[in-house]
């Protein structure tokens, strides 16, 4: 197993922060002296040619509801959200980011721009010249590509107005310190963001565009090449981060042809290649399979790029840099996690689930991770990137590979982690019959000297799928104990999903919407019935059950004895034969 070590790159991360710190305190003055020169800028009219918002969550806006990760801040249709306290930081970082904005501008009504002008007004009222918080490099970058992208029609007055001066005056003063700070900024998203914002920042400008487009040109393809990777997933290896990712690059290329100016060729093959990748992580629903910190994802997005995107081929069925592997059979789809941690430093959201599968049907979800997403209570987010929660094989109830704890350590780095889930390979094998899949980790070998396996057949009907998890010790490797080792192997079911145990406790019938029944079956057991949570949608977490085969494995087996080998099945049920 590989162990990380971020000593090193804790000493740097902590004196930096020290030095940011104090230079953020005792330069703020000149800081703003500095950023306010310059003679007024302006701005030209160009708009991206779609726009993913949430309608309802607009209508919302326009009433002051603001609402975030289950918290509320209710300001009333003429209330100011700058002037009264925020319900947590975290809530407080989104509603600076201005990332809702779209949601309230998607109205297209005078109301709504009105509205998002008086708002965008007041805050560079209240923190237009300096605010630690809302100048950070956590929240700049997502206000400021906000502003950008919705400016036309609905930020954009009369350029001889004094409150239209204001506000571009103000962007300018943003650009020059989204350009000092910019190696400050989160890596992932928030830095493709920030070096968009710089390449729209100058795209926008009817005259010096040069000072911002060539540099966060230079920026925005350095993170292209780093975060898209060669089969189109991001680097973290989270599905919603790929379309976050699209998003993104999606309107920078509009709004630079709107503009009359060229895309980079590395913009054009970043989209190019993100694409295709959104049908591989799409279940039967039209959402994302839940790994890797990523949820659901954003149906009607999904829906209108690939709409637009016109794609004919089928899906593919393994994707060779991110690590998953995709089965769709008949109406069914299963997907499987067999990949490793994400490098540093994007590893802070990655879970720890080598193995884990998800499993949907015509009828909807029946086979899940717990998942996560941005808006679910964030006291849950390191339990949710634990082996258990996810429907794979847990050994001495510990997760594989191991998150840095808690304090000061994570505060600086992130959660990161430090010890990987070791090395992960995997085979596949096509016939007639239907698709097998094998694949091992050795996540668990350092401790207990045991390697986990699993293998899966799906027919080709999509009615039956038979899977093996077994524990062994590689030839060459001695065992490290001769005690016995217990071992559970958990599938979360769907909160739509009912289960109902047989009272052989080797079998359980699975009845989703539309009283579409399967049968749960293992040679091994007993199995049983407990609690669990979904938290791939919504705000809070939704209850849930999971099925759990338990067993004691021995130290010292090559994997076919039965101690360490369970077979199961999911067998979908005839109308006649819904009975345990």
């Amino acid at each position: 197993m590989t162990r990380r070590n971020p000593n090193l790159q804790l000493i740097k991360r902590a004196t930096s922060h020290a030095f940011n710190n104090v230079a953020d305190d005792l330069g703020a003055p000149i800081r703003f002296f500095y950023l306010r020169g310059g003679k007024p800028a302006l701005f030209h009219d160009i708009r991206p040619e779609a726009i993913y918002a949430d309608s309802e969550a607009g209508k919302s806006l326009l009433k002051g509801h603001f609402d975030f990760a289950g918290q509320h801040l209710d300001i009333g249709q003429q209330g100011d959200p700058w002037t009264v306290p925020s319900p947590s930081e975290r809530f407080a970082h989104w509603l600076h980011s201005f990332v809702w904005l779209e949601d309230l501008l998607v109205q297209n009504n005078k109301l709504a721009r009105v509205r998002g002008r008086y708002l965008v007004d007041r805050w560079i009222s209240v923190y237009g010249k300096w605010n630690r918080f809302a100048w950070s490099p956590e929240v700049l970058p997502h206000r400021l590509y906000s502003w950008l992208v919705n400016w036309s029609p609905s930020l954009q007055t009369d350029n001889l107005s004094e409150s239209a001066e204001l506000r571009r005056n103000s962007v300018m003063r943003q650009l020059k310190h989204l350009r000092t700070v910019y190696k400050r900024v989160p890596e992932g998203i928030p830095r493709l963001k920030a070096a968009s914002a710089m390449v729209l920042g100058g795209a926008r400008l009817q005259d010096r565009p040069d000072n911002f487009y060539a540099r966060g040109f230079d920026w925005l393809d350095d993170e292209i090449d780093l975060q898209i990777l060669g089969d189109g997933g991001h680097i973290s290896r989270n599905p919603e981060r790929a379309i976050e990712a699209l998003k993104i690059l999606q309107t920078v290329d509009q709004m630079l042809q709107s503009r009359g100016f060229e895309a980079s060729r590395t913009l054009e093959r970043g989209i190019d290649r993100l694409i295709p990748i959104l049908p591989f992580y799409m279940t039967t629903d039209g959402g994302f399979a839940c790994f890797n910190g990523g949820g659901e994802g954003p149906r009607s997005h999904i829906k209108s790029i690939l709409k637009k995107a016109k794609l004919t081929s089928r899906p593919f069925g393994y994707s060779p840099h991110t690590n998953y592997q995709r089965i769709e059979q008949g109406g069914s789809t299963l997907h499987m996690d067999t990949g490793a941690v994400p490098p540093s430093p994007f590893d802070t959201e990655a879970h720890l689930a080598p193995l884990a599968i998800e499993l949907a049907t015509r009828a909807g979800r029946l086979i899940v991770n717990c998942g996560w997403n941005s808006e679910q209570p964030s006291h849950w987010r390191r339990a949710m990137r634990s082996t258990a929660a996810h429907s794979t094989l847990v050994l001495e109830n510990t997760s594989v590979g191991k998150i840095i704890p808690s304090g000061f350590k994570s505060r600086l780095l992130g959660a990161c982690v430090v010890k990987d889930t070791g090395p992960v390979k995997a085979s596949r094998k096509e016939q007639v019959s239907g698709i097998w899949l094998e694949a091992h980790h050795d996540g668990y070998q350092d401790e207990t000297g045991l390697s986990h396996r699993r293998r899966i057949f799906m027919a080709n009907n999509g009615q039956d799928i038979r899977g093996e998890d077994s524990l062994f010790v590689q030839i060459g490797h001695s065992p490290k104990s001769r005690d016995e080792i217990p071992f559970d192997i958990r599938f979360h079911l769907h909160p739509d999903v009912r289960v109902t145990l047989a009272q052989n406790l080797q079998s359980a019938l699975l009845i989703q919407p539309g009283n579409i029944g399967w049968r749960f079956r293992t040679d091994a057991g007993p199995i049983s019935i407990q609690p669990s949570v979904y938290m791939g949608k919504g705000h809070k977490p939704i209850k849930s059950e999971q099925i759990v085969i338990s067993g004691r494995a021995l130290s010292d087996s090559d994997g076919e004895t039965r101690s360490n080998r369970v077979r199961w099945s999911i067998r979908q049920l005839t109308p006649k034969s819904k009975k345990v």
